[in-house]
């Protein structure tokens, strides 16, 4: 068994919250291996290049990473060359909008959400 039942339900609801923003984003694709479970894979499809492979273990860990996929999303759009913990209000307050609708579903990972934004990722 690769997941404990409950850590299994609980990843896929996290990816069932974010599942139209991993579809719709260029950079990101979820895949299930009956060998190493999930998989989120960070890509360049013009390369058709594979950036970053993350084995979820936890959906704590998957929270984690597309909290701050939203976040580092305004980061580009704004162009400007910093994390989150420098982000200037503008940007921060583009950041929470962003991760709201993803909270109102998930609320018991603001948490996450607040360690991303003080730089304890």
């Amino acid at each position: 068994m690769l997941y404990e039942e409950t850590e299994k339900k609980e990843i896929e609801r996290v990816y069932a919250v974010f599942a139209d923003y991993i579809r719709e984003s260029p950079y990101l694709e979820w895949l299930w291996s009956d060998k190493l479970g999930y998989l989120l894979l960070k890509i360049s499809t013009k390369k058709r290049y594979v950036e970053e492979e993350i084995l979820v273990d936890t959906a704590d860990q998957l929270a984690e990473v597309l909290f701050s996929e939203v976040s580092m999303d305004v980061l580009q759009m704004t162009g400007n060359d910093h994390t989150e913990q420098t982000a200037d209000p503008l940007e921060l307050a583009e950041i929470k909008r962003r991760w709201n609708p993803f909270l109102e579903r998930l609320p018991e990972y603001q948490t996450v959400c607040e360690k991303i934004l003080a730089g304890e990722k």
